[in-house]
């Protein structure tokens, strides 16, 4: 019996695995159309009161280099709404004790998506 389950299962992930990774990769192009955003700007108002954060490299996403040069282009084109994300950011000891236990710097964050409790994610350009 455990094994038609089994079997069944990895049936399952096998068959969403191509779903699984076309979510990811939207999500790479959704984090950097995103940039200078208004959520964007509204959830980098609030990072100096974030907590509960966690850092994701943008290199772990689908498609990320598929996407590198995009996000080259959104980075120069928002490049002050990065610097305010960033400058909020660095007055938050939390947020900058994880960016460094991540082992980013805090000049690789690039956008940060915060709940509605300050917590969140915040990521990194290591392209």
């Amino acid at each position: 019996m455990k094994s038609r389950f089994v079997v069944a299962l990895a049936a399952t992930l096998a068959m969403a695995a191509p779903q699984l990774a076309h979510a990811q990769s939207m999500d790479i192009v959704s984090i950097i159309s995103g940039i200078g955003g208004s959520e964007f700007l509204h959830d980098a108002g609030r990072a100096n009161g974030a907590s509960g954060l966690r850092v994701v490299r943008l290199s772990s996403l689908a498609g990320a280099e598929m996407n590198a040069d995009l996000l080259a282009r959104a980075l120069q084109i928002k490049e002050r709404d990065v610097a305010y994300l960033q400058g909020n950011l660095i007055v938050n000891p939390l947020a900058m004790s994880v960016i460094r236990n991540s082992g980013v710097s805090l000049g690789q964050i690039v956008s940060i998506d915060l709940a509605g409790d300050g917590g969140g994610v915040i990521y990194a350009d290591d392209l």
